[in-house]
């Protein structure tokens, strides 16, 4: 890269950082959306016929898969091109979600949706790259705040759209993801028109030795940090995408699984509100992410136990759920960010590493869950849900002690 590419403003960069982090959110979106049609979208393709928890949930593994690869190239992509064009490539490859909508059957949909998660996972790495570049230290932990809401933001709207309209986004599942595919070719021409170039690598950086993959795969704190995530992912992700639809055929009354969604994501968006507001307040990090990680996954288990008794009751302990998950996410993604002698490159490797590790290990237990859940039940699979999401908590007690950091920038 050149030196050129450096003189980029900071209002640029955040201008940069919106685009971005609304291509996340349409990606988030379009994920969920697919997820709560699966059901049409496999009677479809196989034309009615009765298929496995397995089978119905391949889309699940292989978008997870595709992150898993996706992120271990990211940095690379980026390192080796630039920002602009390695984002490029994300959001076409983000883009693929339209192509998905003409596939003629199961496995090309599979492969087009697969596609369109690598490019969802390069946009969250490379978020992460601009806010190590252009947002000074003190206000990382607000812009991981607006991260980390992405999500929430997107399954969100797709829970109100689903209950405002659910009989006419229902009605035809591939016009519902024609119109989440063309927001995605909006927003890549947004990037093409307003992104610049910068470098990752900054002075400081290049001064001492520069940070490469085997110094990652070599990290005590960089496999603690992603067997962690790798619980919050279990916990977060399926009780938007696998468990609503499957715990409204468990119980017998008017349990709604878009009420579901959108209690723990507007719980979520409001956790991420509070994060905000406390951001720039002094705390220990350690004892703060053990504390709510604790509360998150009781509200959740205690939500699945109401669910059969008080669905009103299921839905305010699932909100609690979100909020406790999110007030604390933005605190966890800003960690890293927080560590000695950080720079934007190491940042860029190291979260590569962390999203991939991170649903490796979601994946993995996402795999187990369907097979549970196919031989031995329900109720199994949910004492197994809960049970492995306690990885957040266990690998959190090893994490650093850390000093907040002040608003000295790092790149």
């Amino acid at each position: 890269m050149q030196n050129t590419m450096i003189n980029v403003k900071k209002s640029h960069g955040i201008i940069m950082f919106i685009i971005l982090l609304l291509s996340y959110i349409v990606f988030a979106s379009n994920w969920v959306a697919g997820s709560n049609l699966s059901e049409k979208i496999v009677y479809h393709y196989f034309n009615g016929e009765t298929v496995s928890p397995m089978v119905s949930e391949v889309i699940n593994y292989t978008i997870t898969i595709a992150r898993i690869f996706a992120n271990l190239v990211a940095a690379y992509i980026l390192l080796k091109l630039n920002p602009r064009k390695a984002s490029i490539v994300a959001l076409v490859l983000l883009c693929f979600s339209f192509v998905a909508v003409f596939a003629t059957n199961y496995w090309l949909y599979t492969i087009a949706r697969m596609i369109m998660a690598l490019g969802g996972s390069m946009v969250m790495v490379y978020m992460n790259t601009v806010v190590a570049s252009f947002i000074a230290n003190d206000e990382k932990i607000i812009a991981n705040a607006l991260v980390t809401a992405s999500y929430n933001i997107g399954a969100g709207a797709v829970a109100i759209i689903f209950f405002l309209y659910k009989d006419v986004v229902t009605s035809d599942w591939q016009n519902t993801m024609y119109m989440f595919s063309l927001c995605s070719i909006l927003l890549l021409v947004l990037w093409t028109v307003f992104a610049k170039d910068f470098s990752p690598n900054n002075e400081a950086a290049q001064a001492e030795k520069v940070y490469k993959y085997k110094d990652a795969l070599t990290d005590k704190f960089v496999y603690c940090f992603s067997m962690g995530f790798g619980g919050f992912l279990f916990l977060y992700v399926m009780s938007l995408v696998s468990i609503p639809m499957k715990l409204v055929s468990q119980v017998d009354n008017d349990f709604n699984a878009e009420f579901m969604i959108l209690a723990i994501t507007m719980g979520g968006i409001g956790g991420t509100l509070f994060s905000i507001l406390i951001g720039k307040i002094p705390f220990e990090r350690k004892p703060f992410l053990l504390i709510h990680g604790i509360t998150m996954i009781i509200s959740m288990a205690l939500g699945l136990h109401m669910a059969y008794i008080n669905p009103k009751m299921a839905y305010f302990l699932f909100a609690i759920g979100g909020f406790v998950m999110f007030s604390q996410y933005s605190v966890y993604l800003n960690f890293p960010h927080e560590l000695p002698n950080m720079n934007p490159r190491k940042l860029t490797i190291m979260f590569g590493v962390f999203w991939a590790l991170g649903y490796t290990v979601y994946t993995v237990l996402n795999f187990i869950w369907s097979i549970i859940l196919s031989y031995y039940g329900w109720d199994l699979s949910m004492v197994f849900y809960i049970t492995c999401s306690c990885l957040y908590i266990v690998f959190v007690c090893t994490f650093p002690v850390l000093k907040v950091q002040t608003k000295r920038a790092i790149s």
